[in-house]
């Protein structure tokens, strides 16, 4: 069977592959480190992939609104909020599903900090599943796990990014009433290959290996963004969105976005997902804590069941969509890819991130120096100007 969709519209979300009754697809990753299918000689060309791809047979929820409720909320638990990368509240609705002995699904770093997806049934694991991780998870044969738990009349929570979410969606085929999926406000997948060669420069740097990554450590204070790494030999690795690299060649450069999500087929309303959680930016200043504010939009009847019995244990009030959208811009637009990510990726082939990425953003980075340099002149000039205007007005007096 020939493959049925082109590499740069493939969101490497799996569906195909956990669809294969014969296991003739392989999710095999490209130079750029994101995984894509392979069709293996055992195929029959039975199309079963296909017809799970959400890009070519997207679900259709048809309860899902055009204009859900949204919220600001956090969790009542000062620690959970606190262990969370906003609001903790994704926390409070996994423990309603374990209350029913239900399973939640979502992404852990695993062995060698690989981020990939995981199931779990007790409120002991949810630290496993917390917070955001800014690279694409694996998700293996994670769908089939799912239903098979379905099939035996589990609750499940599925998260992950809306394509993850819609290809769960597409492999079941059908709608199952003890199902509740989450997706969240994505900016775009990070490549897997430039997440762990940045943590090989940082294990290189700091001669150990790394037991945790914490993206948006809240120590410096959740608006600074922070990334924390801990290393076996008790060294700690801490910068803030503007100095590490990794988040800088994210959120500045677009250096490792996947292909596909420059033009996501999941932006905007109705969502293919029960609730949608992410960062709620636009917090009144007197509830900002600095330790989280979450937003949750509620899309489905199946969502607003399960945020009715999880609200209990949250801090919550309804906020508009237009609010929700400030800070928010991905919730309809798509992001950008930097026209120089190849580049990126070929001397990431040779040598360690920090050095690939400065070879590639050489220029960019020389620009960005002369205006901060040009912006501390200007300030000092205006200073000096403020000081000498001020001794001219007393000596105008003195006179």
């Amino acid at each position: 069977m020939k493959l049925w969709i082109e590499e740069k519209s493939c969101a490497g979300c799996a569906a195909c592959a956990n669809a294969c009754s014969k296991n003739a697809i392989e999710m095999v990753q490209n130079k750029s480190g994101f995984e894509y299918p392979q069709i293996q000689d055992s195929c029959v060309n039975c199309s079963k992939c296909k017809n799970a791809c959400p890009i070519v047979n997207r679900p259709i929820k048809e309860q899902s609104s055009t204009a859900p409720k949204t919220y600001v909320a956090w969790s009542l638990d000062g620690k959970n909020r606190y262990h969370s990368t906003s609001g903790g509240v994704f926390s409070e609705f996994c423990k309603i599903i374990f209350k029913d002995n239900g399973v939640a699904v979502g992404a852990q770093y695993g062995k060698n900090q690989r981020i990939e997806h995981i199931a779990i049934d007790d409120v002991s694991d949810l630290s496993k599943i917390r917070q955001s991780k800014y690279a694409q998870s694996y998700m293996g044969y994670i769908y089939r796990e799912v239903k098979a738990l379905l099939d035996e009349n589990k609750p499940v929570l599925f998260c992950g990014c809306p394509c993850h979410a819609s290809g769960l969606h597409a492999f079941l085929g059908k709608d199952y009433g003890n199902l509740y999926t989450f997706d969240f406000i994505c900016r775009g997948s990070n490549s897997p290959k430039a997440y762990r060669k940045w943590l090989d420069m940082l294990e290189s740097k700091y001669r150990g290996r790394a037991t945790r990554v914490w993206f948006k450590n809240k120590e410096l204070g959740w608006n600074n963004f922070s990334t924390r790494v801990d290393f076996d030999n008790g060294c700690v690795y801490r910068k803030d969105r503007y100095h590490d690299l990794f988040m800088r060649g994210y959120l500045e450069y677009n250096a490792y976005i996947r292909p596909s999500c420059t033009k996501c087929s999941y932006k905007g309303f109705p969502r293919i997902s029960d609730i949608t959680i992410a960062d709620f930016w636009a917090v009144d200043k007197k509830y900002d804590h600095d330790i989280g504010s979450s937003m949750i939009i509620v899309n489905t009847s199946q969502g607003k069941k399960l945020f009715d019995e999880a609200k209990k244990s949250m801090f919550f009030m309804e906020r508009t969509l237009s609010e929700a959208r400030k800070g928010n811009a991905m919730l309809d637009k798509s992001t950008w890819l930097h026209p120089k990510s190849d580049m990126f990726f070929s001397f990431l082939d040779k040598m360690p991130f920090d050095k690939a990425f400065n070879k590639t953003f050489y220029k960019e980075e020389r620009k960005k120096k002369a205006v901060k340099r040009n912006r501390r002149i200007g300030m000092l000039f205006k200073s000096v100007k403020q000081i000498a205007r001020a001794f001219a007005v007393k000596l105008l007096r003195g006179k």
